[in-house]
């Protein structure tokens, strides 16, 4: 089974799921790219994007006393966290489409769970 999820055309930010592991193509972040095994993955997480308050609160404050006109709303953009044995990857979402990002998310942990269990199916099998 290989499925294909394009999150994003330009920059381009692929998803390129296999039986056992999966690809990451991320264009704006290469440092992300690469195959990934299920087995890898502890935990795959969607945030999606919202308003940071205090950096909202602490902005409208400096403006206030610094008269800039700088003071707003400040965001924290959507991403996608896939934590690893080895580290955290950070995936953000800009303009790419969430609806298939909640998909990939749930396709990761999804086979992350029945690759685990296959894994330990078999390893039960070998030392019995």
């Amino acid at each position: 089974m290989t499925e294909t999820v394009e999150l994003r055309n330009k920059p381009e930010l692929k998803f390129i799921l296999n039986t056992d592991e999966f690809n990451v193509i991320d264009a704006s972040e290469p440092e992300n790219n690469g195959t990934y095994s299920y087995t890898e993955i502890k935990s795959a997480e969607l945030n999606s994007e919202r308003t940071n308050w205090l950096i909202s609160i602490l902005s409208v404050v400096v403006d206030f006393l610094t008269g800039s006109g700088n003071g707003g709303k400040f965001k924290t953009k959507a991403n996608l966290i896939l934590k690893t044995e080895k580290r955290n990857l950070k995936i953000w979402l800009n303009d790419a489409d969430y609806g298939k990002a909640k998909k990939i998310t749930e396709l990761i942990n999804k086979n992350k769970t029945y690759t685990q269990q296959r894994t330990e199916f078999k390893t039960k099998q070998i030392t019995r």
